[in-house]
């Protein structure tokens, strides 16, 4: 073997290998943020939720599933942590962007075909879209964003 070959085999073994990108901080914040957003998702789906519905059950368990696993590799500053994040963050953003979209399709529908009974349930449905907007599209919107590299 070359000194070439043997100078870079010990730099590999010196060389610091980052874990996350992210400062400390940063990463505790969002894993704690993500605890708590996860296990807001089971608890009110199966605590809250006065019937079953197993597509509203299984996606809400998955999501909040996901949120729980991102948290604790992010507390526990694992190296797949932010990916994680960012993909557990993403898919809860789509799935979220997706609802609040039918939802809102469907506050219109019922204000304007079915007078002041649709109109009824429109607001109810218009409480139900303010009450999700925080959690399927604002927050994970805001983690992706904090958990991208930024530029140097």
């Amino acid at each position: 073997m070359s000194q070439r070959a043997k100078k870079k085999d010990v730099e590999r073994e010196v060389a610091p290998v980052p874990v996350t990108t992210s400062p400390p901080a940063r990463r505790t914040a969002m894993g704690v943020i993500d605890l708590v957003l996860g296990a807001l998702f089971v608890i009110g789906v199966w605590a809250f939720l006065p019937i079953r519905w197993w597509p509203v059950d299984v996606g809400a368990s998955m999501i909040g599933a996901g949120f729980v696993a991102s948290g604790v590799l992010l507390l526990r500053g694992h190296a797949m942590a932010e990916r994680v994040a960012k993909i557990v963050a993403g898919v809860t953003l789509a799935i979220g962007i997706v609802v609040i979209a039918a939802l809102a399709y469907t506050i219109g529908n019922l204000y304007g075909l079915y007078g002041p009974v649709g109109q009824g349930g429109a607001v109810l449905l218009l409480v139900a879209l303010v009450l999700l907007v925080p959690y399927l599209v604002v927050f994970p919107a805001a983690q992706v964003y904090f958990l991208l590299p930024r530029a140097r």
